[in-house]
């Protein structure tokens, strides 16, 4: 769910590097099995490895956004930390990055597309949503943000929870805000540090 931090980690990365990150990450959760037997080529495998090392990294107990929404999320604290951490990376884009999150997302949007032949089944309908509605931006849209939540909620068992979401966020937004900004960097240079 959060397609801006998978994003901006691989951006990163693959600058860097040299390596082609960013489509087996942003479609991570859409690979499922051992990598060594995942139907893809060997230099977009690492994409995905860095997906599940990302997601490993949020999911530790002591994350900080997770930890702030542990008691009123459960076991969905998970989901609400991802969106509501791109929520605030989009909200401060500019601040945080020196871009143009526009550009940066049309960049996004354009190198996973080249990848459109091998895109698994499923992940067609979310990235052809994603694209269209222009999530990775309008992310920083809390009216939007309770859309994404609102469709989550009936498609996970007992999901009523996560129409609250918003307003928890709201509630405790300037903590929320910058326990997320932190979160990111750190699961970035874990992340980064763990795929050299």
């Amino acid at each position: 769910m959060n397609f801006l931090t998978h994003s901006l980690i691989s951006l990163e990365i693959d600058t860097q590097t040299k390596q082609q990150t960013l489509y087996g990450n942003f479609a991570g959760d859409f690979y499922k099995g051992l990598i060594p037997h995942l139907n893809l080529a060997d230099n977009l495998k690492s994409g995905v490895v860095l997906h599940r090392s990302i997601d490993k990294i949020s999911d530790r107990p002591d994350s900080l956004t997770t930890q702030l929404l542990q008691g009123t999320f459960g076991r969905y604290k998970g989901i609400v930390s991802d969106i509501m951490i791109d929520h605030f990376l989009a909200k401060h884009f500019q601040r945080l990055f020196a871009k143009d999150l526009n550009e940066v997302q049309a960049q996004i949007f354009q190198q996973i597309e080249q990848q459109r032949t091998i895109f698994p089944e499923q992940f067609v309908p979310m990235f052809n949503w994603l694209q269209s509605r222009k999530a990775l931006t309008h992310y920083a849209d809390l009216d939007f943000l309770e859309q994404v939540f609102l469709g989550m909620s009936s498609r996970v068992k007992k999901g009523e929870i996560l129409r609250n979401a918003v307003t928890e966020i709201w509630q405790n937004y300037t903590l929320l805000e910058e326990a997320a900004i932190q979160e990111f960097f750190t699961v970035k240079d874990r992340a980064t540090q763990e795929l050299s």
